[in-house]
């Protein structure tokens, strides 16, 4: 993903479970383990739950589901059109295999009209001792146990000499709440869940109104008096 978006700072991605000084050295990852994933593919497929799942820089899929690219877009300043590489295939499990890669992030999406559908897919993630979020409304994230965004901020931050109080985040989901709740300096996208809002120090405008421009000059404001 950093290759592709031209980015080479600190990041954190797919949730926390893997993060970068840059692109060059990967300080920290905990990949889903290979048999969670089949488990999960085959939970899905006998349920006909759609879902996807993400190595480093690769989205998989056994279908194709244009509508649930838009998050994956990149800004066209960047030159490029995606974030991740795509790989769609009957058997995504065994084009995984073949990268020689892990999995860091599984997605199943249920039918946001059919309750029992979520509750089925938290019940199968908590049996399995698997942690589950979301970033959006009708998508069900999971990573291993102990993955957050946090943790992985954390990594960077230890590695850099950098304390949590020191640090800054933004956010709008569930997923965001971890790190949210433990940075010294918290914002919420005007677009946020109310949990998030709650926990938060600044509630800024949403993404499309450049809330994170809001954001960073308040970042700055504060750090011009130190």
């Amino acid at each position: 993903m950093m290759d592709l978006t031209g980015i080479d700072n600190p990041m954190v991605t797919n949730n926390g479970a893997l993060a970068f000084i840059n692109k060059e050295n990967l300080i920290y990852e905990n990949p889903l383990k290979h048999e969670e994933v089949k488990e999960l593919i085959n939970f899905s497929e006998s349920n006909k739950f759609f879902y996807q799942f993400y190595d480093k820089d690769t989205y998989y899929s056994n279908r194709i589901w244009p509508e649930r690219f838009d998050h994956l877009e990149n800004n066209s300043s960047y030159g490029m059109n995606f974030q991740v590489n795509f790989s769609f295939s009957t058997k995504p499990l065994k084009e995984l295999e073949l990268r020689k890669d892990s999995a860091f992030k599984f997605q199943i999406f249920p039918d946001v009209n059919k309750p029992e559908e979520e509750r089925k897919i938290l019940e199968k993630v908590a049996d399995m001792g698997l942690y589950p979020t979301t970033s959006a409304f009708g998508m069900i994230e999971i990573m291993q146990n102990n993955v957050n965004k946090y943790r992985g901020l954390s990594k960077i931050g230890n590695l850099l000499g950098i304390s949590k109080e020191e640090m800054a985040a933004i956010g709008d989901q569930d997923n965001d709440i971890p790190m949210l709740s433990n940075v010294g300096l918290s914002f919420a996208m005007g677009n946020a869940i109310d949990e998030v809002k709650k926990i938060s120090d600044y509630i800024v405008s949403s993404n499309d109104d450049f809330g994170l421009v809001e954001a960073i000059n308040i970042v700055l404001e504060k750090n011009s008096n130190v």
